[in-house]
């Protein structure tokens, strides 16, 4: 069963579209990598649509980082640049991707539980107020 990511935000830019188009076309029919991690692209494309990870929604990505996504995330650095950010279905992790200068570099964040008594929360409040 296992826990889901959600698709959150992305700001993407394509810094190679041949590139882009030709790697994709490459993969396509290899066991390597999932339909929904390039899919939409090869449709999209024939609108003018620039890549999105739209379709990585609802999938296991925190907390599994199966290879081939990770491997998928290094080689798109190659051919865009920007950001993407994805929630864990727990709402206790969060994922920043980012592409920049061919390179890929992933922020993982986890809640952090701190404990608090009432008059500590009270306490807190009454600074924000002053």
């Amino acid at each position: 069963m296992g826990s889901y990511s959600f698709f959150e935000y992305e700001s993407i830019e394509i810094t190679d579209k041949k590139g882009l188009f030709d790697w994709i076309m490459e993969i396509k029919d290899s066991e390597c990598f999932e339909d929904y991690m390039w899919g939409n692209y090869l449709v999209d494309i024939i609108d003018g649509k620039d890549f999105s990870f739209e379709s990585w929604d609802n999938i296991k990505l925190i907390s599994y980082w199966y290879d081939n996504q990770v491997k998928f995330l290094d080689k798109i650095s190659d051919f865009i640049e920007g950001s993407v950010d994805f929630s864990f279905e727990s709402h206790e992790e969060h994922a920043t991707i980012r592409f920049k200068d061919k390179k890929t570099i992933f922020s993982l964040g986890n809640m952090e539980y701190i404990e608090h008594t009432a008059n500590d929360l009270l306490k807190i409040k009454i600074r924000e107020i002053k």
